[in-house]
């Protein structure tokens, strides 16, 4: 019986954990996207209607945001979203801008189909509804301003996961200037010595803890983990 039930707490465990990181993983994309939209939509309205909020429109947008999540999560889930990792960071921003908007683009499709069939009879005769309802206009430019809110997210997160560790955050939002910039320089002098020595100490002197090459060599790598700008504050 104590076997069963830590194993019924280690799934319940493992499902928590599951449904944690799963909402995680759609927090930053609706959030992001939630006041993309919204943006959009008011400065729309300030321009047509001369008024900046539409309750209607407001939820329109959040439910979009969720969409575009949800869009976001199932692509992730792509093996090939990953095809241009290795490439020059322009290319996988792009292929990731288009697989998104084209995920996107059949969640909306989607959504609009279950909609009408709510209330039509069957889905054949909610696509003939669909079809009716349908606006080249209105569909280009929903299209057109998710590609570039897709743009714009994707490059950075791009730049996120290449700078690793919540590193672009702390750079846009943490750091001092003046710091950086002094720090930027110590990384690149530390790291270039280090460089230097890798290419003219020989192996046994790198690996020798009692030569003065190792010495120093540690010494550089110890400083370059203490080079952390601090935190403006």
């Amino acid at each position: 019986m104590p076997l069963q039930a830590d194993t019924g707490t280690g799934a319940a465990r493992r499902t928590l954990n599951f449904i944690s990181n799963e909402f995680r993983k759609l927090l930053v994309p609706v959030a992001f996207f939630f006041c993309a939209f919204n943006i959009i939509v008011s400065t729309t309205h300030l321009m047509i209607h001369n008024y900046w909020f539409a309750l209607g429109d407001f939820l329109v947008a959040t439910t979009m945001a969720l969409i575009v999540g949800k869009a976001i999560l199932l692509a992730n889930a792509l093996p090939l979203i990953e095809r241009f990792r290795y490439a020059p960071l322009i290319q996988p921003i792009l292929f990731k801008t288009f697989v998104y908007s084209l995920v996107t683009m059949l969640f909306r499709i989607l959504e609009r189909i279950v909609h009408f069939a709510r209330d039509a009879d069957g889905f054949g005769a909610a696509f003939a509804d669909a079809l009716a309802s349908f606006s080249w206009r209105r569909f280009a430019a929903v299209q057109i301003w998710l590609v570039i809110t897709f743009l714009v997210y994707v490059t950075f997160s791009e730049l996120n996961d290449l700078l690793g560790d919540g590193q672009l955050g702390r750079l846009l939002f943490r750091y001092r200037r003046r710091e950086l910039q002094l720090s930027r320089r110590q990384h690149v002098r530390t790291l270039v010595e280090l460089n230097r020595m890798a290419q003219n100490a020989p192996p046994e002197q790198l690996l020798d803890p009692t030569s003065p090459t190792a010495v120093r060599a540690l010494a550089l790598l110890r400083s370059l983990a203490a080079l952390r700008p601090k935190t403006g504050g």
